[in-house]
């Protein structure tokens, strides 16, 4: 006798929770955009290199959406691919260690490039099976609920578990303390992997039946006439004009991160700090912006936007005056964008909902998804390249100029249900 898919969903919602929160601790203690730059920059890495990371992790993610979205969708279980996935970031990060403990840079520099690019595509795998199994198991109300658990609960077991590693290794110089933090990630990657074998997945046999037909293969060629086709939309162009410059205020979080391991990476407190700083960004956004997306997109990505800049102006401010020694003034930095990156986000998203016709959606999100991320890869190469040939503060200045210009290009375009009926 099988069970009815609601006493399945209701077994295995404390399974994928308790998931998702190991998998929370695990990311936020070994964050590619946090954690890992800060031990590039102390094992003195060139800022080039260390920069560009960002970009090469975004390739790896290209590659898993063009060629293995298609072939991850047609899996009939995906437990034990996202099983799979977290032992192998696991694995990614004690080999991104094991080649710094050689203290050979060009062998770091090269561990390093090819761990982002794993990273980031093993990272984006995961997410598209994830997607799609709690689409499957949940409803829109149970999905919220433990999205909000995972940030909440994992980012208190993060902040708690970043001040127990602090005050073990505080006396330990900067690759011993950052080593330890990555190899805590490392055990809440596997113990995750391990959690979520636990949960009960049925083939999903009205799919197969449906799916004896094969589809026909699509050309190389048309991915891309497709979304050229996308610009013919009013609504397509409107929306690129507001999202292209969040692509560089989404690059905010690891910019300032960089900067922060810049100052801090020799410091005892400079790690912890920011991984404290990121934890409670995720921490404090889910339910703040909540509140304000019930009542205004626009309102969450403007203030994001100005949040943004206003931080970045600051940091720059006591930077140039010599005055950024503190470590306390680059957590709080970080923690403010992580908040206003994180709502600008979720603000995006539901906007392109509301804006996007019912039969444009999928191709819409698949040509927005493409063009920002080259965009993203481009623009963070270049920033990395600013950053290595001058310094990175130059490269926030950029990013503030960009999140003044993103702030007013989200007034203009993202205009409120009730006066957008008027216009219409």
């Amino acid at each position: 006798m099988t069970d009815s898919p609601s006493n399945s969903a209701k077994r295995n919602f404390p399974v994928l929770t308790g998931q998702s929160i190991l998998s929370q601790v695990a990311w936020t203690l070994g964050s590619p955009s946090i954690v890992l730059p800060f031990l590039a920059v102390s094992l003195e890495l060139p800022m080039f290199i260390a920069g560009a990371l960002v970009s090469v992790r975004m390739v790896g993610s290209m590659i898993s959406d063009v060629f293995l979205a298609q072939t991850i969708a047609a899996r009939e279980r995906k437990k034990h691919g996202i099983a799979a996935t977290e032992f192998a970031i696991g694995v990614c990060l004690l080999v991104a260690l094991a080649a710094a403990a050689t203290g050979v840079v060009p062998l770091i520099g090269l561990a390093f490039v090819a761990t982002f690019f794993l990273i980031g595509l093993i990272d984006e795998i995961q997410s598209l099976m994830y997607t799609d199994l709690l689409g499957d198991q949940f409803q829109s109300r149970s999905r919220m609920i433990m999205h909000y658990l995972q940030l909440g609960i994992g980012g208190l077991g993060a902040i708690g578990l970043a001040l127990m590693v602090h005050e073990i290794t505080k006396e330990n110089p900067p690759f011993s303390r950052h080593s330890t933090v990555i190899a805590v990630s490392v055990t809440f990657f596997v113990l995750s992997g391990l959690s979520i074998l636990a949960m009960s997945e049925a083939a999903r046999q009205t799919e197969k039946k449906d799916n004896t037909r094969p589809a026909p293969k699509r050309k190389f060629s048309e991915n891309f006439t497709d979304i050229i086709a996308m610009f013919d939309q009013p609504w397509f162009r409107r929306y690129m004009i507001m999202r292209l410059p969040l692509v560089v205020v989404s690059l905010a979080v690891p910019f300032f991160a960089l900067i922060a391991a810049e100052a801090h990476h020799a410091s005892a407190k400079g790690l912890t700090a920011m991984i404290i700083s990121s934890a409670s960004g995720y921490l404090v956004s889910a339910p703040l912006w909540q509140l304000v997306n019930m009542k205004s997109h626009r309102a969450v990505m403007v203030a994001g936007n100005l949040m943004v800049a206003l931080t970045g102006a600051a940091l720059l401010s006591v930077h140039f005056l010599g005055f950024d020694h503190d470590v306390h003034l680059h957590a709080v930095a970080l923690f403010v964008v992580t908040v206003a990156v994180t709502g600008i986000s979720s603000a995006r998203k539901l906007y392109f909902l509301d804006v996007a016709p019912k039969e444009q959606r999928v191709k819409g999100a698949a040509a927005i998804k493409s063009i920002c991320r080259i965009a993203a890869v481009i623009l963070s190469a270049g920033l990395a390249g600013v950053a290595h040939m001058h310094e990175v503060a130059w490269a926030i200045v950029f990013i503030v100029i960009v999140s003044l210009f993103a702030a007013a290009a989200c007034y203009r375009v993202v205009v409120p249900k009730g006066k957008e009926a008027v216009q219409t």
